[in-house]
């Protein structure tokens, strides 16, 4: 993996907030940030599909559902599924 440097600009006091916050966590002021940029692009993602799966259940009848449910098996659930 590649690391590139990208110039961030933030307010003054957002700054030393992240200051004292990596400084508490005991990571660098750069980790901080690359931690934060992932999780916040995570979240975004996740919201992103959620909004897709909402899109899809809204098209989904009782009936589609029902019909995916007709073709499962019948055998019993594994331990894994308890």
């Amino acid at each position: 993996m590649n690391k590139t440097s990208f110039p961030l600009r933030i307010q003054d006091d957002e700054r030393e907030r992240a200051m004292r916050l990596a400084q508490t966590l005991g990571v660098s002021e750069n980790r901080l940030y690359a931690d934060l940029i992932h999780d916040g692009m995570l979240i975004r993602e996740q919201m992103l599909y959620m909004g897709q799966l909402r899109a899809l259940a809204a098209q989904t009848t009782p009936a589609d559902a029902l019909a995916v449910l007709a073709r499962a098996g019948d055998a019993p659930p594994l331990a894994t599924d308890l």
